[in-house]
């Protein structure tokens, strides 16, 4: 459960990146490597920085939510409610300061403290950003990709993948600018 609250929190951070308010669908794949198996999920993330709350609702699988309200995280993951206070979880404070890196623009951070070197590359439309773990850990990513539209550097695409091979991807659509 904590490297799926993980994956989603990246997630939320590459679709605020750039925008005060933001709207939008997303479709989540995830790879066991392990199993062999792919898992469909999707639903619609909103955000507001005037009030620091993250939302997303999942409407496959139905009733599922993640949101973070400042230093709180409040999750329903197949009816498992969790509230996770990030400044008393040494996991997720890290995963938080990795985030607010991010999203304020500040990769070459992120990546100093995931031990992860950073580049940034143009495909056609679009700018993509990697991270790559220097040597393998017991937790966080092997490698994140993150692809942006160059017209308005809003996310279309997150690849997360884990040292064990598990791979989570997300396509970002009907992205809107909310004012």
């Amino acid at each position: 459960m904590k490297k799926n609250i993980l994956t989603i929190l990246f997630l939320i951070a590459t679709v605020v990146v750039f925008a005060q308010n933001i709207s939008c669908n997303f479709q989540q794949t995830k790879f066991i490597k392990a199993s062999g198996k792919s898992f469909l999920s999707e639903g619609t993330l909103k955000f507001n920085k005037s009030s620091e709350k993250l939302e997303m609702n999942y409407s496959k699988p139905t009733g599922d939510y993640f949101v973070i309200d400042g230093k709180v995280m409040k999750l329903n993951v197949n009816g498992k409610k969790s509230v996770i206070d990030t400044e008393k979880n040494s996991t997720f404070r890290v995963q938080r300061n990795t985030l607010i890196n991010c999203i304020t623009g500040n990769y070459k951070q992120a990546a100093t403290d995931n031990n992860a070197d950073f580049t940034i590359s143009e495909k056609g439309s679009n700018k993509v950003v990697t991270l790559k773990a220097k040597k393998v850990a017991t937790k966080g990513y092997a490698k994140i990709v993150i692809t942006y539209r160059k017209s308005d550097d809003l996310p279309v695409e997150l690849i997360l993948e884990e040292f064990n091979g598990t791979t989570t991807t997300y396509k970002m659509n009907n992205i809107e600018k909310n004012k």
